[in-house]
């Protein structure tokens, strides 16, 4: 039970994310000011990174959970 709910907040947290590097990269296409394009574009960059890592690790894991699949 518990890894159940263990799995369904690491969704919500990837989905979480998702959803601030979207409106992350609004900020980046819309903003007037070049130093705030920049530093969202850094910041966006680096929050995308970890977020596509942690859900690549995840693929990983549930391969290797289940090899016959």
């Amino acid at each position: 039970m518990k890894e159940k709910k263990d799995k369904q907040q690491l969704i919500m947290g990837c989905v979480l994310l998702g959803i601030l590097i979207i409106l992350g990269s609004l900020q980046v296409v819309f903003s007037p000011f070049i130093f705030v394009r920049g530093v969202s574009l850094i910041a966006v960059i680096g929050c995308s990174m970890g977020t596509g890592a942690f859900i690549r690790e995840l693929f990983i894991l549930k391969m290797v959970k289940q090899p016959n699949q």
